[in-house]
């Protein structure tokens, strides 16, 4: 018998511009308090971790620099003020990656790893005066659900044939999402929105148009800590994911 028995956690939008420049640009439930209060046997759920870090690692560093690339050249978004340009790109750069790895057919598979037990973090800690090598400091993966969840969004959005205009118009609606707290300029964002989703829309007009909302509404529910966690934190380890994509966006 386990030792816990808790259970787990203005339609106008400036006539046509961004559907132009789109057109003819770039190609159960647990709450907090028992979540505390679970033992050790938390420990021993299920996580994985990529199976070649370092390859997957340059695959999905290159797809960001194309997704940097992309957003820095929507003139839409070059006509934002620089701290909605920052807060849009931080709150939408884990599902373009993602996005953007179905568009390269960057695929990877993953390996179980197991969480240290809370003696073991005690034990490791207290030793003190030892150095701690990279790899026991290493990240040591994300939930399996979290991982194959990611995995199955790439194979499901491969079967679509999503081509090059239908890809810039779903970047467009991700980019662009009024969610973001704090903008400057929400009603303008608010209406490249819907005029990115219209644009689509008016791309498709079949039943495939609920077949690619479906897929906006998957890429807004992932978890930028799963995808960090997965393809990044491997390699870069406790260096903060938004960071590096902020110094990226700053490149020239």
């Amino acid at each position: 018998m386990s030792c816990c028995e808790g259970r787990e956690r203005e339609d106008a939008a400036q006539g046509s511009i961004l559907y132009s420049i789109l057109n003819t640009g770039a190609r159960g439930h647990l709450d907090t308090a028992a979540a505390q209060q679970l033992c050790s046997c938390a420990s021993k759920r299920r996580l994985v971790s990529i199976r070649a870090p370092q390859l997957v690692f340059k695959a999905a560093s290159e797809v960001l620099v194309k997704t940097i690339r992309f957003v820095k050249n929507v003139p839409c978004f070059r006509g934002l003020p620089a701290g909605d340009q920052l807060r849009l790109v931080r709150y939408s750069w884990a599902p373009l990656l993602v996005l953007g790895m179905v568009q390269d057919s960057v695929d990877f598979d993953t390996v179980e790893t197991h969480q240290p037990s809370l003696l073991h973090t005690i034990l490791t800690h207290s030793t003190g005066r030892r150095q701690r090598t990279p790899t026991e400091i290493r990240d040591p993966g994300v939930p399996v659900s979290d991982a194959e969840g990611i995995k199955t969004f790439l194979v499901r959005c491969r079967g679509l044939r999503i081509s090059v205009k239908e890809y810039a118009f779903l970047k467009g609606a991700i980019l662009f999402t009024p969610d973001v707290t704090e903008l400057e300029c929400r009603e303008y964002v608010q209406a490249l929105h819907r005029e990115a989703e219209r644009a689509l829309y008016e791309h498709v007009r079949t039943a495939r148009f609920g077949r690619l909302r479906a897929v906006l509404h998957a890429l807004r529910s992932m978890d930028p800590e799963a995808v960090a966690g997965l393809f990044f934190r491997p390699v870069t380890g406790s260096c903060s994911i938004d960071e590096h994509v902020l110094a990226m966006f700053h490149e020239r």
